[in-house]
Parts: structure tokens; C-alpha cells; sequence
């Protein structure tokens, strides 16, 4: 007589183990899916946190390493693409030549989170870019290099001779090419000092009436580098000039040098070191190698190897025939307006 009963109560138990299993499974799903979200917002807070400080960090090692390098260049804009703990950071530069801007660098520069490979399309670090063409003259007079061209503007990019370094007696002096061009046009030119000087005498060197824009400093801690080597043909293979994108200095691109000053360099070097940034290796060398065997070098310490100057065409002939000039050559070419 129970039977019937006993099914009823094995049936209200079965509904009741399956009403809590759902409510259990119900509850874990409710809660992994909290678990999710709250991880994923973690996540994604975590990343824009992480990334912001390497972006500020590859920012600002950017801008350090602007203020020793580029011959009158100034950022023009930029822009940060991020991604999950990497990013691109993209800047624009131009050059400055007597009041008359030039397009002049993208750049692209990636940065990580942590010391992993940028799993980007846009992989690497793009620098400045150059276009190298064959010059008639130079061919014919045996040079081994050729001359640089900017691949935004299309003009012809700076080279400077190291004091004291061999390169074959082939060392460009564009001073004559001025008289070939109208005289009221607006040029930079790299100067290639005879010997390194202080940042006074530099200064006093260059006749009055052109613009002293940036001072080339002596980075060089390993000269032996730049000696004449065997090429494996049983010829000597000589040292090529230092293209301006390589070499360090300091300067302004407002019309006035006398401000300028080695602290600048100094110091762009020092917070280099402390950031510990891209360049930090190469702000260390450069540190390491100015100071000696001192805790950290001063104004005195900065050796200057050449000078940028702009002006008319008509004003930088009077560099010529001055005894300093070992090397000139020309870079921006433009008219006033």
C-alpha cells in the first residue's frame, strides 16, 4: 500500500536534486562570468597602465636623444598607437633653415611592456630616411662614398670629417658650388673643423653674419675604428664621412647661438642615463667617455669637432678659404619665401 507513496517522495527528490543542480550550475556560471569581466577590466586597466608608462618612458628617451642629435630639427607632431603591453610611438620632424620649414623625418619607434618581441605588424624602429645617389664629379675624382639625399624632401643631406681621421685626401668642400646658385638662397652647411676646439673658440671661428645653429661634439672613444683597413684584395679600404643623421651635438634653431651653451648637452646625457630608455646604452658611452676618469663630465670636457651654420648663399662665401675649414658640404638649399 506504500508503493505509490514511495514513487511520489523518489520523484519530489529527483526535482529537487536537479532544481539545486541547476541553481548550482546556475550560481557557477554567474560567478565565473563576474570572475571574467572583473579580470578582463583588470586586464585591460592593467595594459593601458603598463603601456602609457612605457610610451611615456619611450617618449621622453625620444626627446632626449633629439636635443644631441639632428642638425636643426624640431618635432613637428606625433602619435601613439597602442596595443597589448606594446606600442608604436610615431614622430614627425622638420628642419628649421633661416625662418623656412622642411619636411624632413618619420619616424617610428616601438616600445614593449616587457623585454619581449613586438608581436606587431609594425615590427622594428624606422629612422630617418636617406637615399643615396652617384655624383658625376666625385666618380671621376675616385671618391668611395656618395652623397645622401633626404627621401621626404628630396635635399641633400650633411657629411662631416672626423679631425685627424685619413679618409684618401677625399673630403667634399662645397664652398665654390655657392657661387653657382643664386645668392639671395637660404643654405645649411656642415662645417668640418681642421681640430677640435672648445665651444668658445668654435664661436669665435665663424665670420659674423651666419647663424651658428648646432655644434658637432666629439662622441668618438674608439678613433681606431676609422683606420685604414685591408679589403681583402690587397687594397686599403679608407674611412667615409659621418652622415649628420649619426652624429651628436647641441644647438638651437632660433636665430640666436650665443645662448647656447654645453649644460644642454650635459644634461640631455644625464637624464638619459636615468631613464634607462632605448638609448641608454649610447647616452652611457657617451657620458663615460666625455668624463673620464672623473664622477661626470663638465662644459669643459665638450671637444667640438665642426659646426652647422645657415645663412644667404652670399654670406657663407665668406667661409671660404678660412685655414679651420677642413670639410664643407651642403645640406637644405631654400628661398626665403
Amino acid at each position: 500500500m506504500n508503493q505509490p507513496f514511495e514513487q511520489e517522495d523518489a520523484v519530489d527528490v529527483s526535482k529537487m536534486i536537479k532544481k539545486a543542480k541547476r541553481k548550482t550550475t546556475i550560481r557557477t556560471v554567474s560567478i565565473s562570468l563576474v570572475v571574467s569581466v572583473a579580470a578582463l577590466f583588470g586586464v585591460i586597466i592593467g595594459n593601458q597602465y603598463l603601456t602609457s608608462s612605457s610610451y611615456e618612458r619611450a617618449m621622453h628617451s625620444e626627446q632626449l636623444m633629439s636635443r644631441i642629435s639632428g642638425p636643426d630639427q624640431v618635432q613637428t607632431g606625433q602619435v601613439n598607437f597602442s596595443g597589448f603591453l606594446n606600442g608604436t610611438l610615431q614622430t614627425y620632424k622638420a628642419k628649421v633653415i633661416e625662418g623656412v620649414l622642411v619636411p624632413w623625418a618619420d619616424q617610428k619607434m616601438n616600445y614593449n611592456v616587457l623585454p619581449l618581441p613586438i608581436f606587431s605588424s609594425m615590427g622594428g624602429s624606422t629612422r630617418q630616411q636617406s637615399v643615396s645617389l652617384p655624383d658625376e664629379n666625385m666618380q671621376k675624382q675616385g671618391y668611395e662614398y656618395t652623397r645622401s639625399y633626404n627621401g621626404l624632401s628630396g635635399q641633400r643631406e650633411m657629411m662631416f670629417y672626423i679631425p685627424g681621421v685619413n679618409y684618401n685626401g677625399k673630403i667634399l668642400n662645397d664652398l665654390p658650388l655657392l657661387s653657382e646658385m643664386d645668392l639671395d638662397k637660404r643654405v645649411e652647411m656642415g662645417i668640418s673643423f681642421d681640430k677640435e676646439y672648445s665651444l668658445d673658440e668654435a664661436k669665435q671661428l665663424i665670420p659674423r653674419g651666419l647663424t651658428q645653429t648646432w655644434y658637432w661634439v666629439d662622441t668618438y672613444d674608439n678613433r681606431a675604428f676609422y683606420d685604414p683597413k685591408q679589403d681583402g684584395n690587397g687594397k686599403l679600404s679608407y674611412a667615409t664621412p659621418e652622415p649628420e643623421n649619426w652624429i651628436k651635438g647641441f644647438g638651437v634653431y632660433a636665430p640666436d647661438p650665443v645662448e647656447v651653451s654645453g649644460k644642454q648637452f650635459l644634461d640631455a646625457l644625464q637624464q638619459g642615463i636615468h631613464i634607462k630608455g632605448l638609448y641608454h646604452y649610447e647616452f652611457n658611452r657617451i657620458f663615460d667617455y666625455l668624463r673620464k676618469d672623473k664622477n661626470s663630465p663638465e662644459e669643459s670636457d665638450i671637444r667640438i669637432l665642426g659646426v652647422v651654420v645657415t645663412g644667404t648663399a652670399k654670406q657663407l662665401k665668406s667661409l671660404s678659404g678660412q685655414p679651420y675649414v677642413r670639410g664643407a658640404t651642403l645640406g637644405v638649399v631654400v628661398d626665403k619665401y
